[in-house]
């Protein structure tokens, strides 16, 4: 259940970003992954922390990029995914696959 959590804050405005009305639009770059953090003092590290800050330095900024696993796990729950196909990213030694979050079909 906390994957849709995840998957929907990320389609969430972030907090704040209603609140006041900024000359340019500020434009978020999100990206989700699934994995098991290290939790050390208040703060996450780890493989899946990194893996989801490098999918987010791919998304352009307003856009979500998820990783496949997140799109597995979200599958039948309503959101809508476009393949970005498989993306090398540093740090990595196998590309990643990588999917699109949308708001809607027709975006």
């Amino acid at each position: 259940m906390r994957h849709r959590h995840a998957v929907g804050a990320g389609l969430a405005p972030p907090e704040g970003a209603a609140s006041s009305a900024p000359t340019e639009a500020i434009r978020v770059r999100i990206g989700l992954n699934a994995g098991e953090p290290i939790a050390e003092e208040k703060d996450l590290f780890g493989t899946a922390v990194i893996l989801a800050a490098r999918i987010a330095a791919q998304a352009e900024g307003g856009e979500i990029l998820a990783a496949n696993v997140v799109r597995e796990l979200a599958a039948g729950k309503g959101f809508l995914f476009a393949d970005r196909g498989d993306i090398a990213l540093r740090g990595f030694e196998d590309p990643v696959r990588l999917y699109e979050v949308r708001w809607r079909e027709d975006a």
